[in-house]
């Protein structure tokens, strides 16, 4: 090979690291200007003067600066940077204590496989519901075949052929998230979680597969010549039969353990180790077996149906034929869900990677629709699986293709599970969610017509929807990447600012359809100038988070030369500073997502919302959550709510920058393509 072919090659997907440079440290000022221009929106002239004089006193004092200092040296011998290495993944989310299915869970829809009759003949059936109990072969079909596709890419990050992300200017971003997706696993512990994952992640050779609620492990890899191979689809597909034939036949199936992951996290801590009491050598190898599986597989011998409601319940909830928290481990990075109705969907714990990045392993795993091949030899007549082989080896080339996971339960752990399943169905009564698929418009128009910037334009609308239902403001919580940073994962973008709440307010009270254009223009310049200065790291959330930690331990001497505790400066009792960050507008953006059908999370407050979306060309996808509770509206309250108001500022920019009325280019519209508001593409 010469040396400018060399030259030539990209960059391997870590090799870029060490370039990366440190999440920086906002000033003081930077952080307490940008804190009392984004808490303004929520006062009064005179509570905004208090709140000014409390932080002016903090930026004076002593203490300030002795913190600040503080959070210098922290910085100074933190491997990457101070906020990942010491303070974030404890407090956003190993630290919090309530279950992890909904509240910390995120979930993605994956698209169906459009090139099979036999997913569609499913799908016509009854809405796309199944009875429980039964397997398909397509179920299993496709099931071997994303797995075998999310394995292709476990190996691509294996030999660093992932292209590494950039932003515009071709500047690299962090790819450390890359190499916490596989093998990673959250383990309850008594005030706060920790994750697993194995030194070599290279070494690990199997993935867990829950049926039933019960749990095996799956060994996709074969000695061949003297090199570990990975196993083909049809391989996988064969392993998953035997399985399934196993699981068929058993006699004494195993208590479902795994509900146990759905409970509040110092319960199943409890619950844990007193299952590792009740047979230590034995349940402590089936954990680790579990704990150290490259990802989870969950096969659903149950369809809720096509509707999007009750597919994101499956997701968020678990198998609904066996009940809420059932035929999941939901400590696992992600999981893998495919119903017996051939729809499938990601579940993960969020804690070790955001969702953007599993995201792209998902949309990958579906970027290929099932071969012909594998196609032609469904059964034409049978479509559910009745009879299975009539031998189930468990052995190939001497290997173990799988094993079942074996535990023992006593009265205790009998009487654990009971709690949790009254629990998880608390839990999940309280959910409601569902995905908007909005298609009269999308991030083209937006930008062409509109021209405003697509994510902020999203938010307006969202702040708008907040307000037309609820009739005031509250803070909005927005996602900002930090990943031009080493190790960089999140900053918070206020979405809520002086010039979002003009906006809101006039909207529907004056009638100059131009003042309103210009007052959306101007909302959305001020957002976009907050996503800047969040992404590059001087957002002012995670900055104040540290310093009070910093101050509740923070040690000075007194008068008579003791050292005494500091007492929490008064900015951070200030009711603004606590009001400001709850969050009852939780929202997050996604990629394009074509081949996703939605995604979401659970509202982070029990009055509040959590809204994820993805913006396509030509659409875009809201998966929207909230609790039922008298504080909320309906989930489909909501999202119908969100339709209105996408139409009219539709209207708007339509009239100011076209001339023409959204009900002139309906014609327009439908000759670009089906623009139904089905929930399904």
């Amino acid at each position: 090979m010469s040396s400018s072919s060399i030259l030539q090659q990209p960059p391997k997907t870590f090799s870029l690291q060490h370039t990366l440079p440190r999440l920086p440290i906002p000033s003081l000022q930077q952080t307490c200007s940008l804190y009392l221009k984004s808490v303004l929106p929520l006062q009064t002239l005179q509570q905004h003067a208090e709140t000014q004089s409390v932080v002016q006193d903090f930026l004076q004092s002593d203490l300030a600066k002795s913190l600040q200092e503080r959070l210098i040296d922290i910085d100074r011998s933190s491997p990457h940077n101070w906020l990942e290495d010491n303070f974030w993944l404890k407090k956003a989310y190993l630290e919090w204590r309530e279950p992890l299915m909904i509240n910390s869970n995120w979930y993605i829809l994956g698209q169906d496989d459009h090139s099979s009759s036999a997913q569609a003949q499913l799908l016509l059936e009854n809405g796309g519901r199944h009875p429980n109990g039964k397997f398909t072969w397509f179920q299993v079909k496709r099931a071997a075949h994303l797995i075998r596709r999310g394995l292709e890419y476990k190996e691509m990050i294996d030999r660093q052929e992932l292209p590494v992300d950039r932003l515009r200017g071709n500047k690299p971003l962090c790819m450390w998230q890359y190499s916490r997706i596989f093998s990673v696993t959250r383990i309850p512990m008594y005030h706060c979680d920790t994750l697993v994952q194995p030194d070599k992640v290279q070494d690990v050779h199997h993935i867990i597969v829950i049926v039933r609620d019960q749990i095996y492990t799956l060994n996709v890899y074969k000695e061949e010549n003297g090199n570990c191979v990975l196993l083909s689809a049809e391989e996988i597909e064969t392993a998953l039969l035997q399985l399934i034939a196993h699981n068929d036949r058993l006699e004494q199936p195993s208590a479902p353990i795994g509900l146990l992951s759905s409970w509040h996290r110092d319960k199943w801590t409890v619950a844990r180790n007193h299952l590792l009491s009740i047979s230590p050598q034995q349940h402590r190898n089936n954990l680790n077996k579990i704990e150290q599986a490259l990802f989870a597989v969950a096969l659903d011998d149950y369809s809720n149906g096509a509707n999007s409601a009750l597919w994101t319940r499956t997701l968020f909830c678990g198998h609904q034929g066996l009940g809420n928290g059932h035929n999941r481990w939901f400590d696992k990075s992600f999981t893998l869900v495919v119903e017996s109705n051939g729809m499938c969907g990601f579940s993960g714990e969020h804690s070790p990677v955001d969702a953007l990045t599993v995201s792209y392993i998902f949309d990958h795993m579906l970027q290929e629709p099932l071969p012909s091949t594998t196609l032609a030899t469904l059964k034409t007549n049978d479509i559910y699986i009745t009879k299975f082989p009539s031998h189930s080896p468990t052995e190939t080339n001497s290997t173990t293709v799988f094993e079942h996971l074996s535990f023992t339960a006593d009265s205790i752990m009998l009487g654990y599970l009971k709690e949790a399943q009254k629990d998880a169905d608390i839990t999940a009564f309280l959910s409601d969610s569902d995905v908007l698929i909005f298609k009269d418009y999308g991030t083209d128009w937006i930008k062409k017509i509109a021209r405003i910037p697509p994510d902020a334009y999203y938010q307006m609308a969202l702040q708008l929807t907040y307000y037309r239902l609820h009739h005031r403001f509250t803070a909005t919580y927005e996602t900002a990447a930090t990943r031009q940073y080493i190790r960089g994962r999140t900053e918070t973008i206020r979405t809520l600012s002086v010039d979002s709440k003009v906006f809101v307010e006039s909207f529907d009270s004056i009638s100059s359809t131009k003042e309103k254009y210009d007052l959306l223009v101007k909302a959305t310049s001020s957002h976009r100038e907050y996503t800047q200065i969040a992404s590059n790291g001087y957002g002012c959330d995670r900055h104040l988070m540290v310093l009070r930690l910093l101050n509740q331990d923070h040690q000075m001497l007194n008068n008579d030369n003791k050292m005494v505790s500091a007492p929490l400066h008064p900015i951070f009792t200030d009711p603004i500073f606590a009001e400001s960050q709850t969050w009852k507008l939780s929202t997050s953006g996604l990629h394009a997502g074509i081949r996703l059908m939605g995604t979401g999370f659970g509202a982070v407050c029990q009055d509040g919302y959590g809204v994820n979306y993805m913006a396509a060309p030509n659409l875009v996808k809201f998966g929207c959550e909230s609790k039922s509770v008298p504080e909320t509206v309906s989930t489909t309250e909501f999202m119908q709510c969100l339709e209105k108001v996408l139409r009219d500022m539709k209207d708007i920019c339509m009239v100011v920058n076209s001339g023409e009325s959204s009900n002139d280019i309906n014609h327009q519209q439908t000759a670009l393509g089906d623009l139904s508001s089905s929930a399904r593409l």
